[in-house]
Order: structure tokens, then C-alpha cells, then sequence
């Protein structure tokens, strides 16, 4: 065990998504993190970092208390965990994180997937997706007015899990559809997972050739949450070539690329090194250029792009409240490239609990997603919420557009530099009393976004770091709390003057 203690005013931020909503971390912070063996949904970076300049991190992961103004570090192996000090503040302490820690190669995943919306059929069409139902909804969306873009057609595709082909009673001409699809302005993604469901002819043949998990001497059942399956045991390399000639048919038929869903390290044994399987589920997910994630561990840097968990159609913390700060953490982990989800949330529970779907949460959702690197639809607003919900997407992603070349200027340098598009205000503003502060952020160094987030909410307080602030006509002095009305329909973006970029 390691003690560090507090530095005066010191605070600690996770490069965890699933704990956004806690970070960050002080003096009067008293619980145990867990950064190893993957706990959670979503991304885990095995680091912490300190807005003054300090860092913690191991690549096999760690444990951590606060308690009492110390911090505990506990690692398996004590020669892989690093303190660096002496980096002056938090941007300090990520950029020597992204020199030393982070994979190094750019990231090249595909520019379309950021200046064009994804769609997603998994809550307009759950588990009973067809070639025509996916037809149907592209239509739908270019009648609506929303910009053509990439469909992601999720869960139940294919046959069986692990033939990794289509279902040809779903689908029974998949390359006329592909083709028709593009002849839309479509690109299309395809939902997988490296299970393999028993008792089929896909797990005959992996089964033959020796390419799945085993418990002792027996192939192991992995309960996920759709049913226990084998699952490909992805260190050997002939899994992964498997896997690899499989998705190069589907390339072939025209597919674009793919979602790489599962891979938690929740679902591995320990005997399986449950958080090397993860991060090689988001390497071999890496060398797609169309690719999408939702779990993973240690792969800071990756070619990636990387997905929040499913959130809930909720303003609560399993909702709209955990979005802002699941991405700032996010993005301290090395994922400048990232979207808030299914917008309205990607829970299947709720639509199968027939959840009345509300117009201004909705709109919440939709206004913090609208400049993340990408926005992803799944429900069609002008279908679940009528012509006058679907106007008001249609002027936030007007707002888009008009900040598009900002955030393609943001984009291009974080696919070398690695760093955050969606910044904490502490990262661009240090020591200026605004560590604290996760739920507005900065856009890159020159606009601060201060979403309406909050149910019934008619007016949003801020706090403004140092500098001239503009507001629509008006200037304000920075370092001031100010107010401004809340409008579910209009994003409140204010524009940092006299800032070169």
C-alpha cells in the first residue's frame, strides 16, 4: 500500500466514465475506487489525475481510498504503478499521461462518423430488426428533415451469435439493401459481440478449432445480458483472425463497419484476465475506421470512438444528469471522440415498461449530445414526439452547423494530440475556483456550453471563469455568477473573447 497525501485545495479527477458524477475528489472525500477489474458498464482508464500536476497510474489497474485528507493506493504489482508529480496542473498532468501512457499511433476513424449524425435501430426497432423495417426508417429520416448519416443496425441482425452472418429470413438480399441504402447517403454499421451461442453450427466450428474460453478443461458459459453463450477467447490470435475473416465478408456484401458491443470485464472469470480481454476486444475494434464502443479497459489513445452507456429516458443520475460528467471523465481517459448515447436514452427497460416519452427531457438530451463529437439518434423525434419536438432538433442541429467548423478544427488536432473535445472547466481554466464544476464544460478552450439539464428548469446559473463572455448581444465581465433563461429548444453557448486558438 501507497500513502499520498492532499495537496492545500487539491482535487483528483477519474479517467472513468462511470464516475463522472463523483469526481471530483478532495480532502473531504471519503470511499474506495475500484480501477481494476472493470466494475462498470462503460470505459476504464487505470488513472487518476490531480489539478495540480500529480498523477497515479498502472496498466494492470489499482485500487484507491480517500480517507482523511490521504489517498491509498493499493496495486497487484507495485513495479507497474507510477506517481508523477511536478506537472503543474491538470492539462499538464493529461498531456504527460498522453506522451507516456496513451497509444501513440493518430486516430483515424472516419470523419463522416463526426459531421453526420448516427442512427441507431436498437430502440426503433428492438430485437425484430428487418431489412424493411431498416429501409423504413431511413426514409423516415430524411422525410423528418434530419440529415442522412450512418444506421447502426443492432442486436438480432444475424442468425445465431457468432456466425456473425445475416438473418436471410430477416434478410433476405442483404447487399440490395446495403446498396439502396447508400444510394440514400447512408453508411451502414453493423451490431456485434464475441459471443457464440451453443448448440449451433457457429459453435461447432469455433469449438474445432479451438477458439473459446474454457474453464478448466470445459468450454466456459458467459452469462451476458441477452443468455449464456461461449465466448471467443480473444488472446489467441487465431480467435481474432477468425473474427476478422468473418467481418471482411460482411465488408465485402458493402458493409461499412461495425459496433463492437460486449466485451465487459464483468463477464470474464479471473482465470480469464478479464481486463486484457476487454482491451483486446477495443484493439481489434481499433483497426476499423467505422467502428463504435462501449466498454473497454486501458485503452487510452486508441482509434476509437467511443459510446456512453445506455442511459435511461430520466433527468436523474441514470439519465440526463450522469451525460456531462460520464464524457468529461471520459475524456480524460484518452477518448477525445465520443457520443451521449441513443439520445432519449438507449435503455431497452424502458420502452418495454412502456415509458411515456417526455418532450423536454428529450430536448435536455438532445442539447448536450448536439456538440459532442458525434449525436446519435435512435427514436425518431417527429414519431414519439411530434412535428414541433422534431423542429426544435432540427434548430439544435443548426447550432451544429454553425460551430461545425470549430469542432472540425477540435477534432483534427485531437486525432494526434489525444486531447478532450469536451473540456472541464478546471482543465482550460486552472486554480480559478471552478474545479468543481461538471455539469457546463468547455468546447475546446473558446466556448463554454451550459445545457438546459433540468426538469421544468426556466433559467441556468453560472459561474464565469476569467476573461470577456459573450451571450448573444451582450459581453460580461468574466469571474461573476450571472443568470440566463433556460429554453429546452436553444442550447446557451457562450463565446470566450479576445482567445486565440
Amino acid at each position: 500500500m501507497h500513502n499520498i497525501e492532499f495537496l492545500p485545495e487539491e482535487l483528483w479527477y477519474p479517467a472513468v466514465s462511470s464516475y463522472g458524477l463523483q469526481m471530483p475528489y478532495t480532502e473531504e472525500s471519503d470511499c474506495v475506487l475500484t480501477l481494476e477489474n472493470n466494475p462498470t458498464p462503460n470505459q476504464m482508464q487505470p488513472l487518476l489525475l490531480s489539478s495540480k500536476g500529480r498523477l497515479i497510474y498502472a496498466a494492470a489497474g489499482f485500487r484507491i481510498r480517500f480517507h482523511c485528507g490521504e489517498i491509498e493506493v493499493t496495486a497487484g504489482d507495485d513495479a507497474d504503478l507510477k506517481f508523477v508529480s511536478g506537472q503543474k496542473d491538470l492539462r499538464g498532468a493529461y498531456l504527460y499521461a498522453v506522451k507516456n501512457f496513451f497509444a501513440a499511433a493518430p486516430i483515424t476513424v472516419a470523419d463522416y462518423l463526426f459531421e453526420y449524425p448516427i442512427y441507431n435501430t436498437w430502440m426503433y426497432a428492438p430485437f425484430e430488426v428487418t431489412a424493411e423495417k431498416v429501409l423504413d426508417y431511413a426514409r423516415k429520416i430524411i422525410a423528418s428533415g434530419l440529415p442522412e448519416g450512418t444506421i447502426i443496425i443492432d442486436d438480432k441482425w444475424c442468425d445465431t451469435y457468432g456466425s456473425w452472418q445475416f438473418d436471410r429470413k430477416k434478410f433476405p438480399q442483404p447487399e440490395l439493401l446495403l446498396q439502396q441504402l447508400h444510394a440514400l447517403g447512408f453508411k451502414v454499421m453493423l451490431w456485434l459481440c464475441p459471443y457464440v451461442s451453443f448448440n449451433t453450427t457457429a459453435y461447432a466450428d469455433c469449438l474445432q478449432k479451438d477458439l473459446l474460453l474454457r474453464r478448466n478443461s470445459e468450454i466456459y458459459s458467459l452469462q451476458w445480458w441477452n443468455e449464456s453463450s461461449a465466448c471467443l477467447d480473444l488472446r489467441k490470435r487465431e480467435a481474432i483472425e477468425y473474427l476478422r475473416t468473418k467481418l471482411e465478408r460482411l465488408q465485402a456484401l458493402g458493409v461499412d463497419g461495425f459496433k463492437f458491443d460486449g466485451g465487459d470485464s464483468m463477464y470474464y472469470l479471473a482465470e480469464h484476465e478479464p481486463d486484457k480481454q476487454s482491451y483486446l476486444w477495443a484493439e481489434f475494434a481499433s483497426s476499423y475506421n467505422y467502428n463504435e464502443l462501449r466498454a473497454e479497459f486501458n485503452g487510452a489513445g486508441l482509434n476509437l470512438f467511443e459510446r456512453l452507456a445506455d442511459k435511461r429516458h430520466s433527468f436523474g443520475e441514470n439519465g440526463v444528469q450522469s451525460l456531462v460528467p460520464a464524457a468529461l471523465a471520459l475524456g480524460l481517459g484518452g477518448h477525445p471522440f465520443i457520443a451521449a448515447d441513443m439520445i432519449g436514452g438507449g435503455e431497452i427497460k424502458d420502452l418495454q415498461s412502456g415509458i411515456k416519452h417526455d418532450r423536454a427531457l428529450f430536448l435536455a438530451h438532445c442539447q448536450i449530445a448536439i456538440l459532442f463529437p458525434n449525436v446519435q439518434f435512435s427514436l425518431l423525434p417527429a414519431e414519439i414526439l411530434g412535428t414541433e419536438t422534431n423542429r426544435s432538433v432540427l434548430e439544435l442541429l443548426d447550432q451544429r452547423r454553425e460551430l461545425w467548423p470549430y469542432l472540425a478544427q477540435l477534432i483534427a488536432r485531437a486525432r494526434v494530440t489525444k486531447e478532450p473535445v469536451l473540456r472541464l472547466l478546471e482543465y482550460v481554466f486552472p486554480n480559478a475556483g471552478l474545479g468543481k464544476v461538471t455539469n457546463y464544460f468547455m468546447l475546446g478552450d473558446k466556448y463554454l456550453i451550459a445545457p438546459t439539464d433540468k426538469p421544468n428548469q426556466k433559467e441556468i446559473r453560472l459561474t464565469l471563469p476569467p476573461g470577456k463572455w459573450r451571450y448573444d448581444a451582450t459581453v460580461y465581465e468574466g469571474c461573476q455568477n450571472i443568470v440566463l433563461p433556460a429554453d429546452y429548444r436553444h442550447l446557451c453557448i457562450l463565446e470566450r473573447l479576445s482567445y486565440q486558438s
